[in-house]
């Protein structure tokens, strides 16, 4: 922590310049993202403006002071989130006080008051609260504070408080059971992956680098931790739509979290939460459900516990100038897990145990009020976390050897300067760093091996080793300036300008348990094994293996002397994906944005807000330094307001986002990853354990020996397959973006609840994906290819067309009956034994059911795929498009809400959504196959080819995390007690009930087959996505109780015991929340006759459900 402040402290010498509040009678926007505003306006009884009247603006720092304008106007920015008390004086009139009027980050709350006739010494108190209809904003956020999320039941993590906001949902649908990526942790927001949102805390960036997450992300484990604590939360705001120009880098949401500071009292608190297993329901298992080929293991519930100090105040003799806040919260969240019941022996012999995660959240800050218009805050947070020792597979005879252990967490720090040059020029500097990391122990380095052999009880399930896992180390540091003008010109203008750089470095170490081997050249019988130019001799690679038959179709063939014999069939080991250069990266990134606009007050009835916002994101890894060149987003929009009262607003915008491609690209296209597959080996086999050791050497090399017999002919074991690896991105390559419209109305009705409804429109109008310019059945055929990260589309260009005939299953039995000898029998005109992918695989491509669909033979075998002459076209093209279509991602919705502040003991938040989501491209992540791969994912890896074995890949219709409908109703009242003295109104006095209402519809299903060329499932939709129906809809019912005792007065200041009984889904109700949509398993080889992939017998069954009902007690003593 030492070395943090000290960091804070310097970076704080490096911006020099004033601030403080802002007062004016207009309202600029302010840019810091940590404070909002409160203006409104002086009447007397008549409705006329009072002009020059005495405004003073009390809160927990202090107060300000300002005068009304010649309409009656008054306003102030930069008001640290909170409740203030507005006292307002002028000759003639009684004192007018409007007290707990609440102010939020980003907006600006509106208050008006009349002044009664009379003495200036009589004051009055009038009802009057400020409303939060921000008559000069189009931007759409969802204000969610400490006092809305700690009255009603609400999960201790921050990311739970996220789907309070109108439409936000889940952003990863499961197709595979215990499937690892964003989670709970990343929504989905407008229509977007869970890994297109922004994450911003006090103004320091906290989404992951690589991949976009919340926090740390890592591949093989998914979302972990958030890098902040709710002791340390005042304010979470989720941008939804309508982002303000100085904000981008996301096409989902943006997710504003706004810390607690100390003020001119001190406070404090003393809290514990536990939740035990015993507060746990049971839950509905998968082995319930019949699954035969996987054994998806059991989660029995999900212990957490923490404990909170936080305090609060002012440094002695410094009152008004120097406050600190402090939180310490250290948390242990435990999974308790049991094998499945048909689990391999040994998994099942472990019983219930738990997986830990345990951190020690801390967070401080330092505000320091430099003078009337100077104020200086340094803030430092972070979470690091251990996960305890734990198998990585339920679904193992060997369980032990899959352990690991991982430790991971973030560290944050700020230091922030705000000033006001004048009562119209606000200034704003930062400086923040970013820090987070990943790393992974495998108790054992042994290979991870996967048996896909129909007839082994559990197929398809893991047998031993942890295989893949990935470390990594982050640092981010981040500047910004930003300014804001007031000028009086034909009305009110606000004039804002900004610049922000972000500088990235992002270490990364790709490994596989098990040692290095190299690279097969010659197999057991002494033969050459074929091997492409471009990789080393004797270059070393690590692996994983599949354990497959050596035939699929006929499990009695024994052909493969030097294959072992397990349950009958002839077996071999096939490396799945190893990996021989690019195993350790660094990526860098370097984002420049900055922007400009004019939020235009014609007059007190219109409001423009004319934007306009410019990016630039570069790329540096071992392969390539890229850069996307200018991004430029117009964001314009307009507010009518009808009555001229600052009550209601009817609105429009337009904008354009722009996405920051996490570096997943960078480190894997453009670090010099190279990849190879298909080496087959002869395994050993353990028939006590059911486990299998790979040795990879010459000496248990198959590659190119006998491998199946098939109609007389025996086939041998095809050569490995090596990726070319730096793809690098193609010159003209820019960044991803869509377009967004939202129109709507807001009106207050009564004083503090507030009806909203709007409509939003956003599509995708430029993508970012590695391509490649091969089909599928040219990927059989063709030596080279090429490809690269681009911007795909029906005009991409990148290589000479493959020129392709293809066949029918019946065309090829009749050209093998014709054949004498075994001798090749050309099917259609133009087929050779050198071009015809029966030929080369030794028979015909079969679909996602496993039924015959013919081949295809490339007549320009020698050109195709391969770079034209760069005067053609600069990235290869031949003049003809390759054949990609358009990526669609187009999102529609309507929204209604009616939301209440907290204020007469009560509030509310309630909101309803109606939207589509509907095109052929989900986003950074896949939920399809489950990848988190940030722009460069399979889907655009192969040209569709004329077999059609990418199915429906590129046909549009809804989307996996499409949700027709999603509503929320939250409420909460809190008990003051009555005006008698009676034991029933003493009772419930302190009383607080609240109350948390959830649906939402159901996602559609799809049938998924497997990869033609990658053999990886849940690729490839048949028939159309969501041809299978939908799953359920489902609804939740949440509540929560807390009891207020009062402890009398430490310091002057109140204390009370707080207890608080908080029940989540109090009905039971546990919905089937995805099913399996993969029609194939995942195979070792090409899928043809003769070696098709098995078909999944656990296809439908489902893969996630609704957790059950539990409960959560704390304790908290507040001072």
């Amino acid at each position: 922590m030492n070395k943090q402040f000290v960091r804070l402290a310097l970076a704080a010498c490096l911006i020099s310049a004033p601030t403080v509040f802002c007062t004016s009678s207009a309202f600029a926007q302010d840019q810091s993202a940590v404070t909002g505003g409160l203006n409104g306006s002086v009447t007397d009884p008549s409705g006329a403006a009072i002009v020059g009247a005495k405004v003073t603006i009390t809160g927990p720092q202090g107060s300000i002071t300002t005068t009304t304008d010649k309409n009656g106007r008054f306003g102030a920015t930069t008001l640290r989130p909170g409740y203030y008390d507005v006292k307002v004086e002028q000759a003639g009139f009684s004192t007018t006080t409007a007290v707990h009027n609440e102010v939020n980050v980003s907006t600006t709350s509106s208050l008006n008051l009349k002044m009664n006739v009379g003495s200036e010494a009589t004051t009055v108190q009038v009802t009057s609260e400020a409303v939060p209809v921000d008559t000069e904003s189009t931007a759409i956020t969802a204000t969610l504070t400490d006092t809305f999320y700690n009255a009603i039941p609400m999960p201790r993590n921050v990311t739970a408080i996220f789907y309070a906001a109108p439409g936000v949902q889940s952003g990863q649908v499961n197709a595979s059971a215990n499937q690892v990526g964003p989670g709970a942790n990343n929504p989905s927001i407008g229509g977007a992956s869970g890994l297109e949102n922004l994450y911003v805390v006090d103004g320091v960036t906290i989404t992951d680098q690589a991949f976009g997450s919340i926090g740390t992300f890592n591949r093989y484990h998914g979302s972990l931790g958030t890098g902040i604590n709710l002791a340390f939360i005042k304010e979470v705001d989720v941008k939804t739509y309508g982002f303000e120009p100085q904000y981008g880098k996301a096409t989902g949401g943006i997710v504003q979290i706004v810390t607690k500071s100390g003020g001119n009292a001190f406070h404090g608190a003393l809290s514990a939460y536990f939740a035990p297993a015993a507060f746990y329901a049971s839950r509905r298992q998968f082995y319930q459900y019949g699954y035969k080929l996987s054994t998806p293991s059991q989660t029995l519930s999900s212990p957490a516990f923490d404990a909170a100090i936080e305090i609060g105040g002012y440094v002695p003799h410094l009152k008004d100038k120097l406050f600190f806040f402090g939180a310490f919260d250290p948390s242990l969240t435990r999974s308790m897990v049991q094998a499945n019941p048909n689990a391999p022996a040994a998994s099942v012999a472990l019983g219930a145990f738990g997986t830990t995660a345990s951190s020690m959240n801390y967070a401080g800050k330092l505000t320091y009020k430099m003078g009337e218009r100077t104020t200086l805050e340094l803030t430092a947070f972070g979470d690091p976390s251990r996960h305890n020792t734990v198998p990585s597979t339920l679904s193992s005879g060997d369980p032990n050897s899959t352990k690991s252990s991982w430790n991971y967490g973030s560290q944050d720090e700020l230091a922030r300067l705000d000033t006001a040059l004048s009562n119209s020029w606000t200034v704003d500097l930062s400086y923040s760093y970013n820090h987070n990391h990943f790393s992974e122990i495998p108790a054992f380095n042994q290979y991870a091996v996967t048996n896909t052999v129909p007839t082994f009880s559990g197929g398809a399930s893991v047998t031993s080793g942890l295989g893949a896992y990935e470390p990594s180390v982050n640092n981010t540091y981040s500047i910004s300036a930003n300014t804001a003008k007031i000028v009086h010109l034909f009305g009110t203008h606000t004039f804002s300008v900004g610049y922000g750089y972000d500088h990235t470095n992002f270490a990364d170490f790709p490994t596989r348990s098990g040692n290095l081997f190299p690279v097969v050249t010659t197999n057991y019988l002494g033969g050459a094994v074929a091997k492409k130019s471009y990789v080393p001799t004797g270059v070393l690679t690590d692996g994983q293996f599949n354990i497959a038959p050596i035939n699929s179709s006929d499990l009695t063939d024994h052909t493969c002397t030097a294959c072992p014999i397990v349950n009958g069939v002839s077996v071999y080991a096939s490396s799945t994906r190893g990996q021989y250069a690019g195993r350790s990266i660094l990526a860098q990134g370097r984002y420049h944005q900055a922007y400009g606009e004019d939020v235009y007050q014609m007059n007190k009835f219109i409001t423009l807000n004319l934007g306009v916002r410019w990016e630039q994101q570069r790329m540096t890894a071992p392969v390539q330094s890229y850069n996307y060149g200018a991004s430029w987003s117009p964001r314009v929009g307009i507010n009518i307001d009808p009555m001229g009262d600052r009550k209601s607003k009817i609105f429009f915008n337009f904008g354009r986002n722009f996405w920051a491609a996490p570096l997943d690209a960078a480190i894997r296209s453009l670090g010099g990853e190279i990849d190879s597959y298909n080496m087959a080996f002869a395994p050993t086999y353990n028939a006590a354990t059911g486990t299998f050791t790979i040795i990879p050497d010459q000496a248990h090399a198959l590659n190119g020996t006998p491998r199946r017999t098939s109609g007389g002919s025996t086939t041998n074991f095809a050569a490995p397959t090596y990726s070319l690896g730096g793809e690098g991105v193609l010159a003209g390559t820019k960044q991803e973006y869509e377009d967004e419209y939202v129109a709507g109305y807001e009106r207050t009705l009564g004083k503090t609840l507030v009806f909203k409804a709007r409509y939003t429109d956003r599509r995708l109008g430029r993508i970012i994906e590695d391509v490649g310019s091969q089909s599928p059945e040219g990927f059989y055929i063709l030596s080279g290819f090429n490809g690269g990260i681009t911007n795909p589309g029906p005009k991409t260009d990148i290589a000479i067309n493959e020129q392709e005939v293809t066949y029918t299953p019946a065309q090829y039995a009749a050209a093998q009956a014709r054949s004498v000898g075994g001798a090749y029998v050309a099917p259609v005109a133009g087929c050779t034994a050198d071009n015809d992918t029966a030929a080369a695989l030794g028979g015909i491509f079969v679909n996602g059911r496993n039924q015959p669909v013919g081949g295809a033979c490339i007549l320009n075998p020698d050109t195709a795929d391969n770079a034209a002459n760069p005067a053609v076209n600069a990235n290869g093209g031949d003049g003809i498009p390759d054949g990609f279509v358009k990526p669609i991602r187009r999102f529609n919705s309507v929204e209604f809400e009616l939301d209440k502040r907290f204020s007469n003991h009560w509030l509310a938040v309630t909101n309803f959504r109606w939207g589509n989501l509907y095109g052929n491209y989900e986003g950074a992540y896949r939920n399809d196959n489950g990848q988190s791969d940030p722009g460069i994912s399979s889907l655009f890896d192969f040209t569709s080819g004329k077999l059609g074995l990418l199915g429906d890949q590129f046909t549009p219709g809804p989307l996996s995390s499409d949700r027709r409908t999603v509503g929320n109703v939250f409420l909460s009242y809190s008990f003051a007690g009555g005006s008698t003295n009676s034991f029933i109104s003493n009772a419930v006095k302190g009383l607080t009930l609240g109350l948390g209402a959830r649906g939402q519809s159901g996602v559609p299903l799809s049938v998924l087959g497997i990869h033609p060329a990658y053999q990886n499932s849940g690729e490839v939709p048949l028939g159309g996505r969501g041809v299978a129906g939908r799953t359920p809809a489902n609804t939740q019912l949440d509540m929560h109780a807390e009891y207020a005792l009062p402890l009398g007065h430490i310091g002057g200041e109140a204390s009370r015991l707080r207890v608080t009984w908080d029940m989540f889904n109090v009905t039971n109700s546990q919905f089937q929340t995805a099913r399996n949509q993969t029609s194939q398993l995942g195979a070792s080889s090409a899928p043809i006759v003769g070696s098709t992939p098995p078909l999944n017998a656990d296809y439908n069954r489902p893969t996630s459900f609704q957790a059950p009902f539990y409960a959560r007690g704390s304790v908290r003593y507040e001072f």
